[in-house]
C-alpha cells in the first residue's frame, strides 16, 4: 500500500541510516556516502512514498515500511525522473505491485508523457527493471561508461530507462 513518505519521515530515515554501510545498499545510494532524506515542506518537484505492509494486530492496525519510491516531477516537459525505489524487505511482492501502481499513476493520474531512471549495470535489480520497463513498453536508451563511484571503490557504468506514454502498454 502506498503512503506519502513525509508521514513516516522518522521511521524511513531510520531505515535508510541503518543501510548506509550495506554493500547491498550502495546501488540506491550512488556514490560513496549517502544522506537522511529531506522531504521539503510542499509536493510539487518531488513524489516521495513508502510502500507499507499493513496488518492488524488484536485492535490495533500496524503499517511496516517495506520500502521506499521517489521521483522527481518536471511539470513543463510532463516528465518524471530518477524514478527509484529501495527495498527493506528483499522479495516483498507488495513493494512490485506498488512500483507499478506509481508508474500507472504517473501516465494516468498526473497525465506524465515519460517516467526515467537510472540502474547500475552491475545492480543485482537490473534483471527486475529490464522486466518493469517491458511490462510498460518502455526501453534500454543510453549505456554510460563509468559514471559514478559507489562504496566500494570502483567506476561503475550505468544504464537509463525510459517509458514514454506513447509507447505504453497497459
Amino acid at each position: 500500500m502506498l503512503k506519502p513518505a513525509q508521514l513516516y519521515k522518522d521511521e524511513l530515515n531510520k531505515k535508510m541510516i541503518e543501510g548506509w554501510y550495506d554493500i547491498d545498499n550502495m546501488y540506491y545510494h550512488g556514490g560513496p556516502g549517502s544522506y537522511e532524506l529531506d522531504f521539503g515542506d510542499n509536493n510539487k518537484n518531488c513524489h516521495s512514498f513508502v510502500s507499507v505492509n499493513r496488518r492488524k494486530c488484536g485492535l490495533e492496525t500496524i503499517d511496516t515500511i517495506i520500502g521506499f519510491i521517489s521521483y522527481q516531477v518536471d511539470w513543463e516537459a510532463m516528465s518524471a525522473d530518477n524514478f527509484g525505489f529501495i527495498s527493506f524487505d528483499k522479495g516483498n511482492v507488495v513493494l512490485v505491485s506498488d512500483v507499478v501502481k506509481c508508474i500507472r499513476d504517473l501516465f494516468i493520474k498526473y497525465n506524465m508523457n515519460r517516467v526515467a531512471w537510472y540502474c547500475y549495470a552491475d545492480n543485482p535489480a537490473l534483471k527486475g527493471y529490464r522486466k518493469l520497463v517491458k511490462r510498460f513498453g518502455g526501453r534500454e536508451s543510453a549505456y554510460l561508461r563509468q559514471v559514478s563511484k559507489l562504496m566500494d571503490g570502483k567506476l561503475h557504468d550505468s544504464i537509463i530507462f525510459e517509458i514514454l506514454k506513447s509507447d505504453l502498454k497497459q
